[in-house]
Protein backbone atom coordinates (compact mmCIF):
# COMPACT_ATOMS: atom_id res chain seq x y z
CA UNK A 1 0.00 0.00 0.00
CA UNK A 2 2.78 2.42 0.88
CA UNK A 3 4.66 1.69 -2.34
CA UNK A 4 1.47 2.29 -4.32
CA UNK A 5 0.84 5.62 -2.61
CA UNK A 6 4.46 6.67 -3.12
CA UNK A 7 4.46 5.62 -6.78
CA UNK A 8 1.22 7.44 -7.58
CA UNK A 9 2.33 10.59 -5.76
CA UNK A 10 5.75 10.63 -7.42
CA UNK A 11 4.19 10.03 -10.85
CA UNK A 12 1.63 12.82 -10.40
CA UNK A 13 4.27 15.38 -9.44
CA UNK A 14 7.30 14.18 -11.41
CA UNK A 15 5.92 12.07 -14.27
CA UNK A 16 7.59 8.89 -15.47
CA UNK A 17 10.90 9.97 -13.90
CA UNK A 18 9.23 9.87 -10.49
CA UNK A 19 7.89 6.37 -11.13
CA UNK A 20 11.25 5.02 -12.31
CA UNK A 21 13.17 6.47 -9.38
CA UNK A 22 10.55 5.23 -6.91
CA UNK A 23 10.94 1.68 -8.21
CA UNK A 24 14.73 1.97 -7.90
CA UNK A 25 14.47 3.17 -4.30
CA UNK A 26 12.02 0.39 -3.45
CA UNK A 27 14.45 -2.16 -4.90
CA UNK A 28 17.28 -0.69 -2.81
CA UNK A 29 15.34 -1.17 0.43
CA UNK A 30 15.07 -4.89 -0.32
CA UNK A 31 18.83 -5.46 -0.56
CA UNK A 32 20.73 -6.94 2.37
CA UNK A 33 23.81 -4.71 2.08
CA UNK A 34 23.92 -1.25 3.60
CA UNK A 35 21.20 -2.06 6.13
CA UNK A 36 20.87 0.16 9.18
CA UNK A 37 20.62 -1.14 12.74
CA UNK A 38 17.27 -0.69 14.45
CA UNK A 39 17.25 2.22 16.94
CA UNK A 40 20.75 3.32 15.86
CA UNK A 41 19.68 6.96 16.18
CA UNK A 42 17.41 6.36 19.15
CA UNK A 43 14.46 6.97 16.85
CA UNK A 44 14.27 4.33 14.14
CA UNK A 45 12.06 1.34 14.91
CA UNK A 46 12.20 -0.34 11.51
CA UNK A 47 14.86 -2.20 9.58
CA UNK A 48 15.92 0.14 6.79
CA UNK A 49 18.58 0.78 4.18
CA UNK A 50 21.21 3.41 4.85
CA UNK A 51 21.88 3.87 1.13
CA UNK A 52 19.60 6.87 0.88
CA UNK A 53 22.58 8.95 -0.21
CA UNK A 54 22.91 6.74 -3.28
CA UNK A 55 19.16 7.02 -3.86
CA UNK A 56 19.36 10.81 -3.57
CA UNK A 57 22.24 10.92 -6.06
CA UNK A 58 20.08 8.89 -8.47
CA UNK A 59 17.13 11.24 -7.91
CA UNK A 60 19.25 14.32 -8.62
CA UNK A 61 20.88 12.72 -11.67
CA UNK A 62 17.55 11.70 -13.20
CA UNK A 63 16.12 15.14 -12.46
CA UNK A 64 19.07 16.84 -14.15
CA UNK A 65 18.85 14.57 -17.20
CA UNK A 66 15.14 15.29 -17.47
CA UNK A 67 15.57 19.06 -17.14
CA UNK A 68 18.32 19.08 -19.77
CA UNK A 69 16.24 16.89 -22.11
CA UNK A 70 13.32 19.32 -22.03
CA UNK A 71 15.63 22.26 -22.71
CA UNK A 72 15.79 23.69 -19.20
CA UNK A 73 19.04 25.59 -18.75
CA UNK A 74 18.24 27.68 -15.71
CA UNK A 75 18.27 31.44 -15.68
CA UNK A 76 21.92 31.88 -14.83
CA UNK A 77 24.70 29.55 -15.94
CA UNK A 78 27.53 30.55 -13.62
CA UNK A 79 29.60 27.56 -14.67
CA UNK A 80 29.31 23.97 -15.83
CA UNK A 81 25.81 22.74 -14.97
CA UNK A 82 25.30 25.89 -12.94
CA UNK A 83 27.59 25.16 -9.98
CA UNK A 84 31.33 25.76 -9.80
CA UNK A 85 33.39 22.60 -10.01
CA UNK A 86 34.83 22.88 -6.45
CA UNK A 87 31.29 22.50 -5.06
CA UNK A 88 30.79 19.36 -7.16
CA UNK A 89 34.22 18.05 -6.19
CA UNK A 90 33.79 18.62 -2.46
CA UNK A 91 30.28 17.20 -2.35
CA UNK A 92 31.21 14.08 -4.33
CA UNK A 93 34.37 13.46 -2.27
CA UNK A 94 32.43 13.69 1.01
CA UNK A 95 29.68 11.52 -0.47
CA UNK A 96 32.13 8.70 -1.25
CA UNK A 97 33.75 8.99 2.18
CA UNK A 98 30.33 8.44 3.73
CA UNK A 99 29.44 5.71 1.23
CA UNK A 100 32.50 3.69 2.19
CA UNK A 101 31.38 3.94 5.81
CA UNK A 102 27.82 2.87 4.91
CA UNK A 103 28.99 -0.18 2.97
CA UNK A 104 31.61 -1.18 5.55
CA UNK A 105 29.05 -1.11 8.38
CA UNK A 106 30.80 1.43 10.61
CA UNK A 107 34.28 -0.04 10.29
CA UNK A 108 35.90 3.35 9.79
CA UNK A 109 36.96 4.89 13.07
CA UNK A 110 35.64 8.38 13.93
CA UNK A 111 39.23 9.65 13.89
CA UNK A 112 39.80 8.32 10.36
CA UNK A 113 36.59 9.92 9.10
CA UNK A 114 37.48 13.22 10.76
CA UNK A 115 40.96 13.18 9.22
CA UNK A 116 39.42 12.37 5.85
CA UNK A 117 37.08 15.34 6.12
CA UNK A 118 39.92 17.70 7.02
CA UNK A 119 41.97 16.38 4.11
CA UNK A 120 39.12 16.92 1.63
CA UNK A 121 38.45 20.50 2.68
CA UNK A 122 42.13 21.40 2.99
CA UNK A 123 42.71 20.30 -0.60
CA UNK A 124 39.48 21.93 -1.77
CA UNK A 125 40.23 25.38 -0.36
CA UNK A 126 43.82 25.20 -1.62
CA UNK A 127 42.64 24.71 -5.21
CA UNK A 128 39.56 26.95 -4.84
CA UNK A 129 40.61 29.97 -2.71
CA UNK A 130 37.54 31.89 -3.90
CA UNK A 131 35.46 29.80 -1.48
CA UNK A 132 37.55 30.83 1.54
CA UNK A 133 35.55 32.86 4.04
CA UNK A 134 36.93 36.41 4.11
CA UNK A 135 33.87 38.58 4.67
CA UNK A 136 30.97 38.03 7.06
CA UNK A 137 29.51 41.51 7.43
CA UNK A 138 30.66 41.60 11.06
CA UNK A 139 33.50 44.16 11.39
CA UNK A 140 35.27 42.42 14.28
CA UNK A 141 35.17 39.05 12.57
CA UNK A 142 36.24 40.47 9.21
CA UNK A 143 39.23 42.07 10.95
CA UNK A 144 40.29 38.66 12.26
CA UNK A 145 39.74 36.95 8.90
CA UNK A 146 41.86 39.61 7.17
CA UNK A 147 45.03 38.23 8.75
CA UNK A 148 46.99 35.96 6.45
CA UNK A 149 45.75 32.37 6.53
CA UNK A 150 43.13 32.89 9.24
CA UNK A 151 40.22 32.81 6.79
CA UNK A 152 41.55 29.62 5.23
CA UNK A 153 41.74 27.66 8.48
CA UNK A 154 38.43 29.07 9.74
CA UNK A 155 36.79 27.90 6.51
CA UNK A 156 38.25 24.40 6.91
CA UNK A 157 37.22 24.03 10.55
CA UNK A 158 33.77 25.51 9.91
CA UNK A 159 33.17 23.19 6.95
CA UNK A 160 34.25 20.07 8.85
CA UNK A 161 32.16 21.14 11.82
CA UNK A 162 29.09 21.69 9.69
CA UNK A 163 29.58 18.33 7.97
CA UNK A 164 29.43 16.59 11.35
CA UNK A 165 26.53 18.79 12.44
CA UNK A 166 24.58 17.69 9.38
CA UNK A 167 25.36 14.04 10.08
CA UNK A 168 24.41 14.46 13.75
CA UNK A 169 21.03 15.99 12.88
CA UNK A 170 20.19 13.18 10.46
CA UNK A 171 18.14 11.30 13.04
CA UNK A 172 14.59 11.41 11.70
CA UNK A 173 12.89 11.03 8.33
CA UNK A 174 12.76 14.34 6.49
CA UNK A 175 14.86 16.32 8.99
CA UNK A 176 18.14 16.96 7.18
CA UNK A 177 16.60 16.29 3.77
CA UNK A 178 13.83 18.78 4.54
CA UNK A 179 16.38 21.45 5.47
CA UNK A 180 18.27 20.69 2.26
CA UNK A 181 15.03 20.97 0.24
CA UNK A 182 14.44 24.46 1.66
CA UNK A 183 18.08 25.37 0.99
CA UNK A 184 17.96 24.10 -2.60
CA UNK A 185 14.70 25.96 -3.28
CA UNK A 186 15.99 29.30 -1.98
CA UNK A 187 19.37 29.15 -3.71
CA UNK A 188 17.87 27.78 -6.94
CA UNK A 189 15.49 30.74 -6.96
CA UNK A 190 18.31 33.18 -6.28
CA UNK A 191 21.06 31.73 -8.48
CA UNK A 192 18.81 30.16 -11.12
CA UNK A 193 21.18 27.27 -11.82
CA UNK A 194 20.10 23.94 -13.25
CA UNK A 195 22.13 22.01 -10.66
CA UNK A 196 20.18 23.56 -7.79
CA UNK A 197 16.86 23.04 -9.56
CA UNK A 198 17.86 19.39 -10.00
CA UNK A 199 18.85 19.23 -6.35
CA UNK A 200 15.46 20.59 -5.32
CA UNK A 201 13.47 18.20 -7.51
CA UNK A 202 15.70 15.28 -6.52
CA UNK A 203 15.41 15.86 -2.78
CA UNK A 204 11.64 16.25 -3.08
CA UNK A 205 11.47 12.87 -4.83
CA UNK A 206 13.56 11.35 -2.07
CA UNK A 207 11.44 12.99 0.61
CA UNK A 208 8.25 11.40 -0.74
CA UNK A 209 9.76 7.93 -0.38
CA UNK A 210 11.68 8.59 2.83
CA UNK A 211 8.85 10.20 4.77
CA UNK A 212 6.14 7.76 3.63
CA UNK A 213 7.99 4.44 3.85
CA UNK A 214 10.60 5.13 6.53
CA UNK A 215 12.79 2.40 5.04
CA UNK A 216 15.46 4.45 3.29
CA UNK A 217 17.79 6.63 5.36
CA UNK A 218 20.30 9.14 4.03
CA UNK A 219 23.15 7.34 5.74
CA UNK A 220 26.60 8.86 6.03
CA UNK A 221 26.90 9.22 2.26
CA UNK A 222 23.75 11.31 2.08
CA UNK A 223 24.50 13.33 5.22
CA UNK A 224 28.09 14.05 4.18
CA UNK A 225 27.11 14.83 0.58
CA UNK A 226 24.26 17.13 1.59
CA UNK A 227 26.32 18.76 4.34
CA UNK A 228 29.22 19.49 1.97
CA UNK A 229 26.89 20.87 -0.70
CA UNK A 230 25.12 23.12 1.81
CA UNK A 231 28.27 24.60 3.32
CA UNK A 232 30.05 25.09 -0.03
CA UNK A 233 27.01 26.68 -1.67
CA UNK A 234 26.72 28.95 1.36
CA UNK A 235 30.37 30.01 1.13
CA UNK A 236 30.05 30.61 -2.61
CA UNK A 237 26.90 32.68 -2.11
CA UNK A 238 28.59 34.74 0.61
CA UNK A 239 31.41 35.46 -1.83
CA UNK A 240 28.90 36.55 -4.49
CA UNK A 241 27.06 38.75 -1.99
CA UNK A 242 23.79 36.87 -2.53
CA UNK A 243 23.23 36.20 1.17
CA UNK A 244 24.60 37.37 4.48
CA UNK A 245 25.87 35.37 7.44
CA UNK A 246 22.78 36.17 9.58
CA UNK A 247 20.49 34.58 6.99
CA UNK A 248 22.65 31.46 6.83
CA UNK A 249 22.57 31.25 10.63
CA UNK A 250 18.77 31.17 10.46
CA UNK A 251 18.63 28.78 7.51
CA UNK A 252 21.06 26.27 9.05
CA UNK A 253 19.90 26.89 12.60
CA UNK A 254 19.05 23.38 13.75
CA UNK A 255 22.13 21.43 12.62
CA UNK A 256 24.53 24.07 13.98
CA UNK A 257 22.83 24.84 17.29
CA UNK A 258 21.82 21.29 18.17
CA UNK A 259 25.29 19.97 17.36
CA UNK A 260 26.94 22.72 19.43
CA UNK A 261 24.73 21.89 22.41
CA UNK A 262 25.46 18.19 21.97
CA UNK A 263 29.21 18.87 21.98
CA UNK A 264 28.89 21.04 25.10
CA UNK A 265 26.87 18.31 26.79
CA UNK A 266 29.56 15.69 26.09
CA UNK A 267 32.38 17.98 27.24
CA UNK A 268 30.58 18.80 30.50
CA UNK A 269 29.85 15.13 31.18
CA UNK A 270 33.42 14.25 30.14
CA UNK A 271 32.15 11.83 27.52
CA UNK A 272 34.07 11.24 24.28
CA UNK A 273 32.96 13.77 21.68
CA UNK A 274 32.74 10.98 19.11
CA UNK A 275 30.33 8.98 21.28
CA UNK A 276 26.74 8.77 19.91
CA UNK A 277 24.33 11.13 21.63
CA UNK A 278 20.64 10.26 21.90
CA UNK A 279 19.72 13.36 23.87
CA UNK A 280 19.19 15.64 20.87
CA UNK A 281 16.03 17.70 20.65
CA UNK A 282 14.76 15.44 17.86
CA UNK A 283 15.02 12.46 20.22
CA UNK A 284 12.77 14.21 22.75
CA UNK A 285 10.31 15.30 20.08
CA UNK A 286 10.19 11.75 18.75
CA UNK A 287 9.24 10.45 22.21
CA UNK A 288 6.34 12.91 22.20
CA UNK A 289 5.11 11.86 18.75
CA UNK A 290 5.59 8.17 19.56
CA UNK A 291 3.04 8.53 22.35
CA UNK A 292 0.77 10.54 20.10
CA UNK A 293 0.80 8.26 17.03
CA UNK A 294 0.59 4.49 16.87
CA UNK A 295 2.48 4.34 13.57
CA UNK A 296 6.26 4.16 14.03
CA UNK A 297 6.86 5.67 10.60
CA UNK A 298 4.45 8.53 11.21
CA UNK A 299 6.08 9.41 14.55
CA UNK A 300 9.52 9.38 12.94
CA UNK A 301 8.51 11.44 9.92
CA UNK A 302 6.47 13.91 11.98
CA UNK A 303 9.58 14.52 14.06
CA UNK A 304 11.79 15.28 11.07
CA UNK A 305 9.33 17.41 9.11
CA UNK A 306 8.23 19.44 12.15
CA UNK A 307 11.85 20.31 13.02
CA UNK A 308 12.79 21.16 9.42
CA UNK A 309 9.77 23.47 9.05
CA UNK A 310 10.07 24.79 12.61
CA UNK A 311 13.69 25.83 12.15
CA UNK A 312 14.63 26.47 8.51
CA UNK A 313 10.96 27.24 7.85
CA UNK A 314 11.57 30.70 9.33
CA UNK A 315 14.09 31.41 6.58
CA UNK A 316 11.71 30.03 3.95
CA UNK A 317 8.80 32.19 5.10
CA UNK A 318 10.99 35.28 5.32
CA UNK A 319 12.29 34.63 1.82
CA UNK A 320 8.99 33.76 0.13
CA UNK A 321 7.22 36.67 1.79
CA UNK A 322 10.08 39.01 0.88
CA UNK A 323 9.97 40.15 4.50
CA UNK A 324 13.70 40.55 5.13
CA UNK A 325 16.43 40.90 2.46
CA UNK A 326 18.82 37.96 2.43
CA UNK A 327 21.77 40.24 3.14
CA UNK A 328 20.11 42.10 6.03
CA UNK A 329 21.48 41.90 9.58
CA UNK A 330 17.85 41.71 10.81
CA UNK A 331 18.12 37.95 10.39
CA UNK A 332 20.03 37.93 13.68
CA UNK A 333 16.71 38.78 15.35
CA UNK A 334 15.16 35.74 13.67
CA UNK A 335 18.08 33.63 14.83
CA UNK A 336 17.59 34.83 18.42
CA UNK A 337 13.88 34.00 18.19
CA UNK A 338 14.79 30.50 16.99
CA UNK A 339 17.15 30.08 19.95
CA UNK A 340 14.36 31.04 22.36
CA UNK A 341 11.91 28.63 20.74
CA UNK A 342 14.49 25.84 20.76
CA UNK A 343 15.15 26.39 24.47
CA UNK A 344 11.47 26.51 25.40
CA UNK A 345 10.64 23.35 23.44
CA UNK A 346 13.65 21.53 24.87
CA UNK A 347 12.70 22.42 28.45
CA UNK A 348 9.01 21.67 27.92
CA UNK A 349 9.70 18.22 26.48
CA UNK A 350 12.35 17.33 29.03
CA UNK A 351 10.07 17.94 31.98
CA UNK A 352 6.88 16.74 30.35
CA UNK A 353 5.69 13.15 30.34
CA UNK A 354 4.11 13.72 26.95
CA UNK A 355 0.51 13.16 25.88
CA UNK A 356 -1.48 10.55 27.69
CA UNK A 357 -1.98 7.27 25.80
Amino acid sequence: MKVTIISVTATVFFGYIGLIVTMIMHWMTRQHYGSDAVEKHGISKLHASRLGGVALAICITFSMIHLISIGHRGTNSLSYLGISWPVWLGSIACFFLGLFEDLSNDRLSPRFRLCGQFFIFLCLFLVAPDLVLLSTGLPWMDAILSYSGIGFYVSVFFSVGFLNAANSSDGANGLLSGIFAITAYIFASELGTIALYSGFYGICLFLIFNVTSGRLFLGDSGAYGIGAAMVLIALGSLELGVVGLPFLASLYFYPCVDFSISLARRIISRSPITKPDNKHLHNSIHIYFSELFESKTLANSATGISIALGSSGFALIGYMGNIIPLTSSDWWLVFCAQCIIYTLVFIALRYSKGPST
